[in-house]
Formats: structure tokens, sequence, C-alpha cells
């Protein structure tokens, strides 16, 4: 993490801010990589960050920086940053990095068009549906295609027009850097603002798990073949008992399958990071993982694909995790 450590009575501070945002990219369909490695970028007081310091600071493996890293560089949020001299690779994020991902939106759009085009003169005159279908791709790439231009232009505006209003113009390059709390998020952060009842800390980000998250972490298809064999290993018993073993089993899940540390398991999750260590070997030892695994497996027919397929990741990487030490 970046020098400045300071943490708010909240626990608020950088690496929560670094796990908030992979977890908001999780739930919005992409990767929590993705949005952890954003998210440090945005926040860090260096021009650029090599791929190596990228890894020790968010306690993942080299491989997983660089499939994210390449997945951002080609949606235009993060950049490649050559040093003369040096083989590592660096990157880094513009200031304004949500008018690089337009940019680079525009480009991926008129790709698709290109595509579609170039794919129409493989057809045949009787080759009626996929003709349909292929020019309604073209199609629609044109018309998003033009809006997003638009878009694009009326950000730029809006940038220059908060910067003279905020008194800050002259910032770098266009970028981010002057733009007003209302540019960020279109005036909700601004009517926020005017409420003069509302304590700071209540505009923080929510310390609570999202049980929506929860849930993909941890669907109840799985916790029904998980419940019975983390109850059996536990002393407890009851309601209370069983919202505490989902609760350490998803918080396990979480640094199983986000390939972070134990110190990185983010405060949300309710369960801190020695419980979980401790639950996690507990469980390994008694081949817990193996037993959901085949327990699953056995029940495979009456069960989703993809909730199956989750159950076997989870499992590799518990497994994984076993085979580095823990």
């Amino acid at each position: 993490m970046p020098a400045d450590t300071s943490v708010h009575q909240d626990g608020w501070d950088r690496e929560a801010f670094v796990e908030e945002m992979g977890l908001l990219w999780e739930a919005a369909g992409s990767g929590r990589m993705d949005g952890r490695i954003i998210a440090y970028l945005l926040i860090t007081d260096v021009p650029y960050v090599s791929s190596g310091k990228l890894a020790e600071a968010l306690k993942v493996s080299a491989g997983s920086i660089s499939l994210a890293t390449r997945r951002l560089v080609e949606a235009g949020f993060v950049k490649r940053h050559a040093v003369a001299g040096e083989r590592s690779r660096y990157f880094r994020v513009d200031d304004d990095v949500w008018g690089s991902f337009l940019a680079g939106e525009r480009r991926y759009l008129d790709r698709q068009y290109q595509l579609a085009e170039q794919a129409m003169e493989l057809l045949g005159p009787e080759e009626e549906a996929p003709r349909r279908r292929l020019r309604n791709m073209r199609d629609y790439m044109r018309w998003v295609g033009g809006d997003q231009k638009g878009m694009l232009t009326r950000w730029r505006e809006y940038q220059r027009r908060s910067r003279v209003d905020d008194g800050t113009d002259g910032g770098t390059g266009g970028g981010a850097g002057g733009v007003t709390r209302e540019g960020v998020a279109g005036g909700v952060h601004a009517a926020v603002d005017r409420r003069p009842e509302e304590a700071p800390e209540q505009r923080r980000p929510s310390m609570k798990l999202s049980p929506v998250l929860a849930r993909q972490l941890v669907p109840d298809a799985l916790w029904t073949y998980a419940e019975p064999l983390l109850l059996a290993e536990s002393s407890a018993t009851g309601p209370a008992a069983e919202r505490r073993e989902r609760a350490a089993f998803t918080a396990v899940v979480y640094v199983l399958t986000s390939g972070c540390g134990w110190q990185q398991l983010p405060a949300q999750f309710g369960t801190s990071s020695a419980t979980a260590h401790r639950r996690f070997t507990a469980w390994t030892r008694v081949e817990l993982w193996q037993r959901w695994l085949t327990a699953v497996s056995g029940a495979a027919d009456a069960l989703d694909g993809s909730v199956a397929a989750w159950c076997a990741e989870i499992v590799r990487a518990a497994e994984d995790r076993r085979s580095a030490g823990g």
C-alpha cells in the first residue's frame, strides 16, 4: 500500500478502499482483481507501479497480475509505462481514467463494426438469416458508437466547466484531478453534501458485506452441502452458530478465490483474518474441502452446472493454498 496508512475510526483506510473496489467490480460482473488493481493505481502517490510491486502490495501471484493488467490495458483503464533500462513491466492510470476508458471503448466499437462488415462479405445471396444478424450487429455498433462519441465530448466539456466553477482550471491534461465531487457522481454527491444534518462518515462506503455478494461467493445451493460438514466440526448449535459458520466459510472462500493474503481479508466479512486462517487450517486438516466437493458432485444432476463448477474451483484453490503452506 502507499506510504499513508492512516486509518479512520471506522476502519476505512487505503487498503479498505482497494478491497471495496474489488468487491464492487466483482458484484458488477467484472474481475475482482481488476478492481483491486485499478483502486491501487488510483490511490497510490507514485506515477507508475511495476507488476512486481502490484503483486507484492496486493498479496497475489505474478500470474494474477499479468492476466488482470492485460484485461485492463485492452479495456483502456490502465496504460503500460516504459522505463529506460528496465525489463520490468510498469503500469499507470491517467488522471482521467474514465475518459480513457470511453476512448478505448470507442475503438472496441469501431472494431466490432468492421468485423460485422467483413463477415457480411463472406455470405452468399441466399443466406438471409445470418445477414440480418450481422446487419443488426453492424448497425448497433454504429448507433452506440455515435452516442458514445457524444458522451466523450460531453464529458470533456463537463470537466472543463467543473474546473472553472471550482476555481481549479489549469489541471493537467484534462485529467480528473480538477473535477469536483459533483463531476464524479453526476451531482449525487453534491446533493448529499448539501444535507447539513448528515455526518461525513455516513457518506463513506458501507463496511458491511453485501448479502448479494455473500451469496455469489457461497450460493445457497452449495451451502446446503457445506453446512452439515461444518456444523459437525463445531460444538455450537442453533441459528446463531449457523450464521457464524457461514460468515467464516464465506470469508475463507473470498481469500481462497481472490488470491489475496489472510491479512488482506476485508473487515466487511465480519471475521478476523486470524480466525479465517485458523478455520481454513482446521477444515483442511479434516479433509472438509474434498468431502464437500464429493457431496456436491454426487448431486450434480440436481445443481446448475456453473454452481458445481464454482465448488470445484474453490476446492482447487484450497488445495493450492495448502500446497503453498497455507
